[in-house]
């Protein structure tokens, strides 16, 4: 009786102590009871079982479980961040989390296929014990680039169309729900047996919406070998929407378009159709010449053609309302003629604008280049140095080209400013400028257009027309100078020019200072031009020297806009204008130089850069 007693009172306390251990147990953990997940804000539940859409990490990122949404689920006491995928529609191919890894580590990388889509919420801080409900907002981080053509009339010349895809997202990192900027190309590949008939291609992208930017587009034709045959921009950029399709519809067979211009833009979601995109006539791009689409990189297409042993000339062309950029060393020692053409603006449009983060220059120093040209054409250009710099370079080139420009130097720099080891090292046939503006000259002692004077260094022809020098600062130095040293046929026109001086600062400046002594014939041509300024008492208009053949005429000078010296005979001297600067012009101190009264002789007579005459 006793040893029952006693083993009753034993098990009586095992059975105590079991209970003990399970009460403490059952506070040790708590349960996620309720779930709530939403989709791009919408409601949302797996509707089946095996889709585990909820990742689960400690405070630290470890991952320590994935579990399904329609089910509750226990964890231990402690903090937690919860991150949650979902699918709208779950036979959608899709990217898949990593796991087990650490959450701070994980990136979701661009599908290279474009085929995977992508929703994901931002990490949710989750704390035990767990009385408020899992709420999990879910966003879709990829949308659909369509592309289909509206084509008729198959081209049988390719048989695959590659749709190559400019984005600037390439990955996705989770923990802090941000996309990483580095610019990718997305290529997919499409079979056509149709000529370009019926294409369609959708290219799942990483959303651009949320950067507020786009991505830009070419399609490549490839033969049955696999080789590309022809490629083509699309004009301008495109989002990529979240949850959405961005549908973009053109003709992939339009030969009189080099680049395609003319396409709808259709957003699905919306049922928005951009119908007037491009309403324009399509841009037109001159033979030989390569078109640089704003998005690309115009350095390393300038460097590729300038290495292409099979290249003979670097022509580029440029869109009209489009920046670019080239970089310090780009243009330093060209070894091949360059042509940069900008697009003609059409109505209310700007030109295209280059800045020039370097100097220009020609050859090198071992072996002499010759060159046809250098084509500067429609652009607004800006640059930090002097234009064109040399320092022992060994060349001959036959044309220097300006035409349709508008230029922008920095204080004290140059056009020209050349260093040679020789006589006959660096020879210019043709310097010409046509139809162009030079605004806010500032010069101290350096020529606008000023050869070295050390070395015989020819520049044959020199030629300004139609054009305007804006000049704010000039000192001793004249806009051209230095001729003394070139032989055999000397050439210098200029004519239908204006010129600006806003100079206060009264030093002896001189406009012209042409010394063509050293050449057997001199022909000087100056006629039709228009020179004003702040009023002065000294400079010189023309030094001249060893003129062989001379045409000065019908020039003006703005009322009140004197110098010490004309440097010509009398009849040979500008004729003042009725109107002072101020009076004639629209605003001169900001390089705006329309002529104002249309019954002045400057308006009736055509005289000066006729841009300014409207």
């Amino acid at each position: 009786m006793r040893n029952s007693i006693l083993y009753s009172l034993a098990g009586l306390v095992f059975l105590l102590a079991t209970y003990a251990c399970s009460d403490n147990e059952k506070y040790s953990t708590s349960v996620v009871r309720q779930i709530e997940i939403f989709l791009d804000d919408e409601p949302w539940m797996a509707n089946i079982g095996s889709f585990k859409s909820l990742y689960i990490y400690n405070d630290k990122g470890e991952y320590l479980a994935n579990y399904s949404s329609l089910y509750r689920f226990q964890l231990s006491n402690g903090n937690y961040k919860i991150v949650s995928v979902a699918l709208k529609n779950m036979t959608d191919a899709t990217v898949t989390m990593p796991y087990p890894a650490n959450l701070n580590d994980i990136v979701i990388q661009q599908d290279p296929e474009a085929i995977k889509k992508f929703a994901v919420s931002a990490p949710i801080e989750y704390s035990s014990p767990f009385n408020e409900p899992l709420s999990c907002r879910v966003y879709s981080r990829t949308g659909v680039l369509r592309l289909k053509s509206t084509d008729k009339k198959a081209d049988k010349s390719y048989s695959v169309v590659r749709a190559v895809v400019s984005t600037p997202i390439s990955a996705y990192k989770v923990a802090n729900a941000q996309y990483i900027e580095t610019p990718i190309e997305v290529t997919h590949d499409k079979a056509s047996t149709s000529g370009g008939v019926n294409y369609t291609d959708d290219l799942v992208l990483f959303e651009t919406e949320t950067i507020g930017k786009d991505v830009t587009i070419r399609i490549d034709y490839l033969d049955q070998n696999n080789v590309v045959v022809q490629s083509k921009m699309l004009d301008g950029s495109f989002p990529v929407l979240p949850d959405d399709t961005t549908q973009i519809a053109f003709a992939l067979n339009n030969v009189d378009e080099p680049i395609i211009q003319d396409y709808t833009v259709t957003i699905a979601s919306e049922g928005w159709n951009e119908e007037e995109l491009n309403p324009e006539a399509p841009m037109r791009i001159p033979e030989g010449y390569r078109y640089v689409s704003p998005e690309e990189d115009i350095n390393a297409i300038y460097g590729q053609l300038k290495n292409d042993s099979e290249v003979n000339d670097i022509k580029l062309f440029l869109k009209a309302g489009a920046t670019y950029t080239l970089t310090s060393k780009t243009l330093n020692d060209a070894s091949k003629s360059v042509y940069i053409m900008g697009e003609e603006p059409k109505t209310g449009q700007d030109a295209t604008n280059l800045i020039m983060e370097g100097v220009m220059s020609l050859g090198n120093s071992n072996v002499k280049t010759v060159f046809d040209a250098v084509h500067f054409e429609n652009l607004k250009i800006k640059t930090n140095d002097h234009f064109f710099n040399f320092k022992n370079q060994l060349f001959e080139i036959d044309k220097i080209l300006f035409k349709n420009c508008d230029l922008e130097l920095p204080k004290d720099k140059t056009m020209w400013y050349q260093i040679a080891s020789g006589d006959y090292t660096q020879i210019v046939n043709n310097f010409i400028v046509e139809n162009c503006r030079f605004y806010n000259i500032g010069l101290y002692k350096s020529a606008f257009l000023g050869l070295g004077n050390k070395q015989i260094l020819p520049m044959y022809n020199i030629v300004f027309r139609n054009s305007t020098l804006h000049v704010t600062k000039i000192n001793r130095a004249a806009l051209i100078n230095n001729l003394n040293r070139i032989p055999d046929n000397l050439s210098v026109t200029i004519e239908n020019c204006t010129f600006v001086n806003l100079n206060v600062e009264g030093t002896d400046m001189t406009f012209f200072d042409l010394d063509g002594s050293g050449a057997t014939n001199f022909i000087l041509t100056v006629k039709n031009n228009l020179f004003s300024g702040v009023l002065t008492t000294t400079g010189t208009w023309l030094r001249l020297k060893g003129v062989t053949n001379r045409t000065i005429v019908d020039n003006y000078y703005t009322k009140g806009f004197a110098l010490t010296d004309w440097g010509v005979e009398g009849n040979e001297i500008p004729v003042a204008t009725i109107l002072t600067m101020d009076e004639l012009f629209q605003n001169p101190t900001e390089g705006d130089l329309t002529i104002k009264d249309k019954n002045s002789e400057v308006y009736t007579k055509r005289i000066g850069d006729p841009h300014w005459i409207k």
